[in-house]
């Protein structure tokens, strides 16, 4: 009894400490880890990196997951399809080479914005980012008032 309580034990704790990894016995499946978030098509390739790289990172298993984007000096030029985020919360784009923010007016639950280093953004694009946002976006000073 004792040796079986004990083999028990020690497949619970081999188990636990591969949740990352498919675990296999006799070639059945024991135990498969939930895939990552793959359900999103992005045209530009820095933005496409830097989701693929958060996704990694975050272990995101469903769009909705993802809250914070973090993608500064990635060469980033269009932000078409980031809209699969809907609950992005906190994206820094910073130093990129956006022109065309206007994706960013329909996250609903954006707080924070970081746009500096972008040089070529429409100021009138900014100012309606500034009207919806809690807190100002962060952007160049090229649209001062």
């Amino acid at each position: 009894m004792r040796t079986k309580n004990l083999l028990a034990g020690l497949v619970i704790l081999l188990l636990a400490g591969c949740e990352n990894y498919q675990v296999t016995l006799n070639q059945r499946e024991l135990y498969s880890p939930p895939a990552l978030f793959t359900d999103y098509q992005l045209t530009d390739a820095g933005l496409r990196a830097c989701i693929r790289q958060t996704i990694i990172d975050q272990s995101i298993l469903s769009a909705e997951q993802l809250t914070t984007l973090v993608c500064t000096y990635s060469g980033i030029e269009t932000l078409s399809g980031l809209g699969r985020f809907t609950q992005l919360k906190t994206i820094n784009l910073a130093n990129n080479q956006l022109k065309n923010i206007k994706p960013l007016l329909f996250f609903g639950q954006l707080q924070r914005l970081d746009l500096s280093g972008n040089l070529h953004l429409d100021c009138a694009d900014i100012k309606a980012l500034t009207d919806l946002l809690p807190t100002a976006p962060i952007t160049s000073p090229s649209c001062s008032d």
